[in-house]
């Protein structure tokens, strides 16, 4: 009776953890112009958390929006953590330094995060000042 149990438990799970797989969903967009893009570089994007201080506009170029949109089946993943990690990708393929103003709204199965990408007017001196202010960077 317990190997007719195991064995039930297993053939549901598989089924299931095989439809959650296939239903997984990645997307992210932009409205950058293309003038404003700048080539792919070998840096990953900066994210300046919303908790701490920000930088100020005078050292940052806005570059515009940027959108992501993940779906999954699971309920168990952390779908904000892949929508951020969307919106990186989406920001790293445009030639953006950094991402600002970063929101996610989570739902069950799915979540959607926005966030402004820029461009540093002066990297070196950009990184002297976030970590002089003490931003909490991802």
């Amino acid at each position: 009776m317990r190997k007719i149990m195991i064995l039930i438990v297993v053939g549901i799970a598989i089924p299931i953890g095989c439809a959650s797989f296939l239903s997984y969903s990645r997307q992210s967009t932009n409205d950058i112009p293309f003038e404003k893009r700048k080539p792919l570089s070998l840096e990953k994007a900066i994210i300046l958390s919303t908790k701490g201080p920000q930088l100020e506009p005078k050292f940052y170029e806005i570059m515009g929006k940027v959108r992501s949109q993940v779906e999954n089946l699971s309920s168990l993943q952390n779908h904000c953590k892949d929508a951020i990690d969307m919106l990186r990708y989406e920001a790293e393929s445009v030639g953006a330094d950094a991402l600002i103003d970063i929101s996610c709204s989570p739902e069950k199965f799915s979540a959607q995060a926005f966030g402004t990408a820029i461009a540093f007017r002066n990297r070196e001196e950009v990184l002297k000042v976030l970590t002089d202010i003490k931003a909490i960077l991802e």
